[in-house]
C-alpha cells in the first residue's frame, strides 16, 4: 500500500472486476427469487448486500481504470509501490543492531 496519498495505483485488477461481477449476479438471482421463497427476507436483505458490494468492487475498479487513462502519460502521478518497498526494507535493515566485533581473536 502507497504511504503517499497523492500518489494513486492507476492499474486495475480484473480479479476484482470478475468478483464484483459474480456477486451482483449472485445478488441479482437471491432477489429474483424472492417472490417465490420461504424466507423473503433473508434472500432479500442478502441479495441487496450482495449488489451493493458487487457494485462498489466493480466502482472501485472503474475508477482506478479511469485515473489511469487520465495519468497514462504523466508518470510523476505514477504510484511507485515496488520502490517504496525496497527503500523500505533497506531502510530496516540499516536499523537492525550490526554484530559486535570483539578486538581478541579467539584461539
Amino acid at each position: 500500500m502507497s504511504k503517499n496519498p497523492e500518489k494513486k495505483s492507476g492499474k486495475v485488477n480484473y480479479v476484482w472486476v470478475l468478483a464484483g461481477g459474480y456477486l451482483a449476479y449472485l445478488g441479482a438471482q437471491l432477489l429474483f427469487g424472492v417472490p417465490k421463497s420461504e424466507t423473503p427476507m433473508v434472500g432479500l436483505i442478502g441479495g441487496l448486500v450482495f449488489v451493493v458490494i458487487g457494485g462498489l468492487l466493480m466502482l472501485r475498479e472503474w475508477k482506478a481504470y479511469k485515473y489511469g487513462l487520465e495519468h497514462i502519460n504523466d508518470p510523476e502521478t505514477w504510484s511507485d509501490e515496488d520502490a517504496e518497498d525496497e527503500a523500505l526494507s533497506e531502510a530496516e535493515e540499516s536499523l537492525l543492531p550490526e554484530p559486535e566485533e570483539d578486538g581478541e581473536d579467539e584461539v
